[in-house]
């Protein structure tokens, strides 16, 4: 099933994530241009991200939030823009000038995007970013897979820091690769995962502190020893602690067929472990028959011990007939393989659900269509309310659904044309 996995990171982690071109190297020294005031640069309004049929971003800025339809068409072109953070009103963006860097953008008074500062990265594909606060933040550049390099958003400039994570365990030694960094007071917490060629059959989190900037230790949630758990997170992440102090960081699961649940994993306030006990797998309460793609996606923490998320809810029966026909997941050829992740990641079999962290309850939200489980978008919050994406399924959605966490009421926001929506970015968020 290793091919499997090959395709869906090729899928995920390639046709979601726009193509980044390697051209001339660039300096050798950090740009020296930041821009850290708010002065010339817009503090409110929100940039719309979407993607053509030749694979660039058409990236736009509004004043005023979309309330009916939203057209992309002649928005700024991009070879891509790819937002990892969003702080102090400025994008931590991957890949837009087509170079090997991290890249600082605001919007200036007159609309436009401007890079104010970039940091040059070893590795074409520098992975992931967070940043914590206005003085300190973490990438990870795959060039150096075994370190997570420490800098400062005002500036953007390496603090001079990295911090050394060979001792965290990986099997077989196989290098890191952080899928996100999650903040909790002075600790960083960074789930491992395999990359394309490598499968991890069990939940691994590696444990910085940077303060002294050095390896804490790791934790790690056990599977069925045979199938791998996979890993998909959001790009940006808007805290993912509860008042409380409890860390909850998700998993997929497996999408192999190999019947291991997705998981919200807890490491619980005052401690640094997963806690064994806390077993809440979304898919499983939503639909127990659901058992070869129980898979969520998209969790994000509001307030009072709840999360959003979108919770696959049904298998295709398409899938399911390839699957039983050949006799098993196991026994897939390569082709059927193909047939049935096409049909995965091409049905819209997801609801939006609102999750409950203490009693470990799913509710599916009503008003909104069904959504395809792997299509990465992103929430973003505006007054109170919570912004879903809807993208794709049988009726070709592309738009943002309003849900109003008091009432648990929600409905169609805006509708965007022109491009395939990627994102919605709201700049007086501040996000990991």
């Amino acid at each position: 099933m290793m091919l499997l996995k090959s395709i869906f990171y090729y899928t995920i982690s390639t046709a979601l994530i726009a193509l980044l071109l390697t051209v001339s190297a660039c300096d050798d020294d950090d740009n020296n241009e930041p821009d850290n005031s708010d002065a010339g640069r817009k503090t409110t309004g929100f940039v719309v991200v979407g993607t053509t049929a030749s694979g660039n971003a058409l990236v736009k800025y509004t004043e005023e939030l979309p309330t009916s339809t939203f057209n992309l068409s002649d928005g700024n072109d991009f070879t891509s823009f790819d937002p990892r953070a969003i702080y102090d009103h400025a994008m931590f963006v991957r890949g837009p000038v087509q170079e090997d860097r991290w890249s600082k953008y605001i919007v200036n008074n007159e609309g436009e995007f401007v890079e104010t500062g970039f940091i040059p990265t070893a590795e074409r594909n520098p992975f992931r970013l967070s940043i914590r606060d206005s003085e300190l933040g973490v990438f990870q550049d795959l060039a150096t897979p075994d370190e997570i390099t420490v800098f400062n958003p005002s500036t953007m400039e390496r603090t001079g820091s990295t911090i050394d994570m060979t001792g965290g365990f990986t099997p077989d030694d196989v290098p890191q690769r952080y899928t996100q960094f999650y903040f909790r007071g002075d600790d960083v917490f960074a789930p491992v995962d395999g990359g394309p060629n490598d499968a991890f059959t069990e939940f691994i989190v590696h444990q910085a502190n940077l303060i002294t900037n050095a390896f804490v230790g790791d934790t790690r949630r056990e599977g069925n020893g045979r199938a791998e758990i996979t890993i998909f997170t959001n790009y940006l992440i808007f805290g993912n602690t509860d008042e409380e102090g409890n860390l909850y960081i998700p998993d997929l699961g497996n999408v192999e067929g190999g019947g291991v649940p997705a998981r919200i994993n807890k490491i619980p306030a005052g401690s640094n472990e997963i806690d064994p006990d806390y077993i809440f797998e979304p898919t499983v309460l939503l639909d127990p028959e659901n058992v070869f793609l129980p898979a969520i996606n998209s969790f994000h923490v509001i307030s009072n011990g709840r999360a959003l998320a979108r919770v696959n809810a049904f298998t295709p029966q398409e899938a399911i007939d390839i699957v039983t026909n050949a006799g098993g997941a196991n026994e897939l050829s390569p082709d059927e393989e193909r047939q049935v992740l096409s049909i995965l990641f091409s049905t819209a079999s997801a609801q939006w659900c609102l999750l409950d962290l203490n009693a470990m309850e799913v509710t599916p939200i009503s008003g909104i269509p069904n959504v395809q489980v792997f299509n990465r978008r992103d929430i973003f919050e505006y007054e109170g309310n919570y912004y879903l994406p809807v993208v794709g399924g049988e009726d070709g959605n592309n738009a943002y659904y309003r849900y109003n966490p008091d009432t648990g009421s929600a409905e169609k926001a805006f509708d965007v044309t022109g491009a395939t929506v990627v994102g919605v970015y709201n700049l007086e968020n501040n996000s990991q």
